[in-house]
This record gives structure tokens, C-alpha cells and sequence, in this order.
């Protein structure tokens, strides 16, 4: 009988194992600070109906400052698209089709992976969810 229940207990043991949980979720996409600013090259923005604030619409930027998940689009013309995204203008800036030359600051996220997840397969998405839009600094005389 002793030799019975220590088979038992022998077979027990791997079953509960298999049952463990083996992937980790270290290597799911995650989304991270996405903060750049520059110069606006061209803009076109719709007002979102049944919002006081938020647009949607693309916005062709030179990227002069970045953080350090948005490095790779620095000194770069890239073009964001907004889906409603929170955009402030500074005063005398056109709301549907701000004037190029336009300072702008964009704030989101963007997916990642851990650097040793492999990369194959992946391509990083960029929401915008905040944008300040200012006039061009005028020079000085």
C-alpha cells in the first residue's frame, strides 16, 4: 500500500507542473512616453464634432527636440496622424490650416518591446494624443 501511494505522489507532481503557466509577458508591446516639438511644415485639422477640443487631421513636422523614445525621428520631416487629439493653439494660430513656420509640440505614446524580445514582426505605433501649436518666433531686429 505504501508503494501505491508513493506512485500516486510521483505522478501528482508533473501534472501540476504542466499546468504552469510558461510565456512571459515581458515581451508584449508596450507603450511608452512619445514627446517631440519642431516646426510645422503643413497642417490640415477638422474639429471633432461634439467636442470643444479635440481634432483630427495630419500635421507634417520638421523634428528639432525629441525625448528619448522619439530619438530615431529626430532632424527628420515626419507626418503624424491625429485622431482626436487634444491640440491647443496660441493666439493668432488657424485652427483648421495653421500657417507653416508654426512652433509645435506633440505628446503621445509609442509601442516597444524589451530589447531582448526579438523585433521581428514589429512595427511601433505612434498615437498622438496632445498637441500645442504657437506662432512662428518673429526675428529680431
Amino acid at each position: 500500500a505504501l508503494a501505491l501511494m508513493a506512485t500516486t505522489v510521483a505522478v501528482a507532481v508533473p501534472a501540476q507542473a504542466a499546468n504552469h503557466k510558461t510565456t512571459s509577458n515581458k515581451c508584449q508591446p508596450l507603450a511608452v512616453s512619445y514627446v517631440v516639438s519642431g516646426t510645422l511644415v503643413s497642417g490640415a485639422l477638422t474639429a471633432d464634432p461634439g467636442t470643444a477640443k479635440t481634432y483630427s487631421g495630419t500635421l507634417t513636422v520638421h523634428v528639432t527636440k525629441t525625448n528619448n523614445h522619439a530619438k530615431a525621428d529626430k532632424s527628420l520631416t515626419k507626418t503624424y496622424a491625429l485622431s482626436l487629439a487634444d491640440v491647443s493653439f496660441g493666439a493668432g494660430v488657424n485652427k483648421t490650416s495653421p500657417a507653416a513656420g508654426s512652433r509645435v509640440n506633440l505628446k503621445g505614446t509609442i509601442t516597444t518591446l524589451a530589447p531582448k524580445c526579438s523585433q521581428t514582426g514589429f512595427t511601433p505605433t505612434i498615437t498622438i494624443t496632445k498637441v500645442e501649436i504657437h506662432r512662428a518666433k518673429t526675428p529680431k531686429a
